[in-house]
């Protein structure tokens, strides 16, 4: 049973990455509100992402499992000008929401 639960977890986290579009740029912004809800402005000169949140293009909620690492790694890569990834579903009215994040040093 436990083997059935792991698997099914582990299809689930496949097929959301699997999905999701990426994105590459350098983290010019970070804006937090009061209800924990963080938005991010990444620049990429030579691409844009098909969101339409305007100068915020992603966003999560602190309540998001792996939000607090996540915001960590933001917070590193715009404090030592780091190329960040991230994965996300196009959202062309809005904001889009993270699937992943990730960074290579």
């Amino acid at each position: 049973m436990i083997k059935k639960i792991l698997a099914i977890i582990a299809l689930s986290i496949l097929a959301t990455t699997a999905s999701a579009i990426e994105y590459t740029g350098k983290v010019k912004g970070l804006l937090v509100n009061e209800a924990g809800n963080v938005s991010v402005n990444i620049e990429n000169s030579s691409a844009t992402p098909n969101c339409g949140g305007g100068i915020w293009q992603f966003n999560f909620s602190m309540t998001t499992p792996g939000a607090k690492e996540w915001f960590s790694m933001l917070l590193a890569a715009r404090a030592t000008g780091t190329l960040v990834t991230v994965g996300y579903n196009a959202n062309p009215s809005s904001t889009c929401a993270v699937a992943y994040l990730f960074y290579l040093y």
